[in-house]
């Protein structure tokens, strides 16, 4: 005889598959290894069980709760999609191994939920608890995988997230998996360039990579990732100098700190021109940079034009590497 404790909080609707090529609509009740219990609908009193080699294969019905969360998830409504998603994700627990049930992608979305909105504990604790034997989708199990980076942020683990970066470099991923693997390795190469100054380069550049490994479906990791480079480039020395020298007699356009003053110009473009700024609006230390845009159609202003003395002593320095 079945315990209540092994059925499904809410009956879940499928197609069985047999191998006669035949199939029975019904709703699964619960499925242990290979084997579903159910019963041919609301009404029916029997309660059958079949397994293999009979049963060939089970596909699930798309269940109204998991519905409403995917288009409150797909809104960027993370808060209440979580809900909805821990709510299916009991109520089919009872199915939860069985092949791309709605129970196991309930809780994969909810996790992502977490991810989404930045709640790294809340992630750590339903990964642990999560069992992906329901997945069978390899960007899903992947993103389980991937997983372990965050963990890594949440730990502050910055030297092991450096390593992970380097390993995972040649992965086949997803472009959101790659933008999260950037995103994360440019926090942890920030952090390591409080001990040498040199990694700010680097972390630059991871986030530059996470903004083009995924650019229009990442939006978090976009806007994160943008602010992050925004708020290096703000804090830079050499851009601080480029500003004060801007369209004076003594700006020089060949100088580093004019060249990085122009790329953050062009990422705060970039950030509106795609909307970005009505997502997360960029703080007015960012937006200033706005005002730095390099010169149009090819025309060099009057002060950023280099001195015949500065251009004769690059020509000497020139020949004397030759």
């Amino acid at each position: 005889m079945l315990s209540a404790s092994t059925l499904s909080a809410e009956p879940a609707g499928a197609r069985l598959m047999y191998n006669d090529g035949s199939h029975d609509d019904v709703l699964v009740l619960s499925y242990t290894n290979g084997q579903a219990t159910y019963k041919i609908n609301a009404r029916a009193l029997n309660i059958v069980r079949v397994g293999r080699p009979k049963l060939e294969a089970i596909y699930f019905y798309l269940p109204k709760i998991f519905s409403e969360a995917m288009s409150l998830y797909r809104g960027r409504n993370y808060a209440e999609a979580k809900t909805k998603f821990a709510a299916c994700e009991i109520a089919f627990k009872a199915i939860d191994t069985a092949p791309n049930n709605y129970g196991s992608l309930a809780g994969y979305y909810k996790m992502e939920c977490s991810r989404r909105m930045g709640d790294l504990d809340a992630l750590s604790s339903e990964l642990q608890k999560f069992r992906n034997k329901g997945l069978t989708r390899e960007t899903h199990l992947q993103q389980i995988e991937v997983n372990i980076f965050w963990e890594a942020v949440r730990l502050k683990d910055w030297e092991r997230l450096d390593r992970l970066s380097k390993a995972w470099r040649k992965r086949k991923v997803s472009g959101s998996q790659r933008a999260q693997i950037a995103y994360c390795h440019g926090l942890a190469l920030e952090n390591l360039a409080k001990k040498d100054p040199k990694r700010l380069t680097e972390a630059l550049n991871a986030y530059n990579r996470a903004l083009s490994a995924d650019f229009t479906a990442s939006i978090e990791i976009v806007t994160d990732a943008a602010s992050n480079a925004l708020r290096i480039y703000a804090s830079d020395a050499e851009i601080k100098l480029a500003i004060r020298l801007w369209k004076t007699e003594d700006e020089n356009s060949n100088s580093g700190g004019h060249q990085r003053l122009l790329e953050a110009n062009t990422l705060v473009k970039l950030y509106k021109q795609a909307g970005f700024d009505k997502v997360t609006p960029l703080k007015p230390a960012y937006a200033k940079f706005l005002k730095y845009s390099a010169a149009e159609d090819g025309a060099t202003p009057e002060a950023a034009k280099p001195k015949p003395a500065a251009d004769k002593e690059a020509k000497d320095a020139e020949k004397k590497a030759l």
